[in-house]
């Protein structure tokens, strides 16, 4: 009779979400927690599971905004279960589905078999357990996000525009990436970036209004998405409560991971485990064009200069300096 009772649902209790703009260090940061124990992953951007709430909710894809009033029982339910059925705590098999059965079609109903079987494992076992997410489009989710996971905590990571615009800048240029999710097939006319193989597609985070910076220069447009996912992740937070947002900047997370990742930790209540240390002390290349540094935004400088009177006032805002 026990056992019968426990084929109920699990609980995610206390999620902890990471936002920031796209390139600021999210997949540095979610790779990193990740090896935490104690918290269950995707071990992916969950864009697979947002793209199924969009066609399972018959929502059409304009802009990466949600708010309160999309999200409804059905939904509800709809995203929870996709997150109980993909979420691992194995890094090795999260990989497994993440570069093999979700990228080869051959191999689709081997990742719908995992799905099941997890969920299964979940629904015995588990009551309730914790999980980190991560995608630079909950930047424009918060409110629905906090519907959704009332109790969760908001990690909310900044970085120089400068150093983000220059990743955002190499990473549209990269042939084939970072077009998972992303907007209708619309004629682009972007200075600056390449009509040829993923020329044709919309990049990164797809901040309303973002029509109207499909014949602008590429920095232009890279300036955009940063000011954007920045305005709409602090507005957001406005109406989070203080001891479930937490802010760090890129800048710290890469030059004194110890201390930061430690201090996270503590706030998040999760042990600074073994493999968190360790991961601290020697930080994986992850999702990278060219290996970082920290002035490596100067091979780019004219351009980013160009966007100045874009980004000064969120700049400002947001603790940087163009004289730093």
């Amino acid at each position: 009779m026990g056992r019968e009772n426990r084929m109920d649902e699990p609980s995610i209790k206390r999620p902890v979400v990471i936002i920031g703009a796209p390139r600021s260090g999210t997949s540095l940061l979610f790779r990193t927690l990740s090896t935490s124990r104690h918290l269950w992953s995707l071990y992916r951007e969950s864009h697979d599971i947002w793209n199924k709430f969009y066609r399972m909710a018959g929502k059409e894809l304009k802009d990466d905004l949600l708010t309160e009033s999309d999200l409804d029982e059905a939904s509800r339910s709809f995203i929870l279960n996709e997150f109980h059925k993909y979420t691992l705590n194995n890094f090795y098999l999260g990989y497994v589905a993440r570069e093999y059965f979700l990228k080869k079609d051959a191999l689709k109903g081997a990742l719908d078999l995992l799905g099941k079987t997890n969920l299964l494992y979940k629904n015995i076992f588990l009551k309730k357990y914790r999980i980190v997410e991560k995608t630079p489009k909950n930047c424009f989710r918060i409110p629905f996000i906090n519907k959704l996971f009332s109790d969760c905590k908001f990690i909310y990571l900044k970085r120089d525009g400068r150093s983000n615009i220059n990743s955002l800048i190499e990473g549209w240029k990269s042939p084939a990436r970072y077009v998972s999710g992303q907007a209708p097939n619309i004629p682009l006319n972007i200075k600056g970036y390449s009509t040829e193989e993923s020329g044709k597609y919309w990049k990164f985070a797809l901040p309303p209004s973002w029509q109207d910076y499909i014949n602008k220069p590429l920095e232009e447009v890279c300036a955009f998405q940063w000011v954007s996912s920045n305005r709409f992740a602090l507005d957001g937070l406005k109406s989070i409560e203080d001891e479930r947002k937490y802010t760090i900047n890129y800048e710290e997370l890469t030059e004194d991971t110890y201390s930061t990742v430690k201090k996270l930790c503590d706030y998040i209540e999760i042990p600074f485990s073994k493999n968190l240390r360790q991961i601290s002390k020697n930080l994986p290349l992850v999702n990278y064009v060219t290996k970082p540094h920290k002035n490596k935004w100067k091979k780019n400088i004219d351009l980013i200069q160009n966007t100045y009177p874009m980004i000064e006032p969120m700049m400002k805002e947001l603790g940087y300096s163009f004289d730093d």
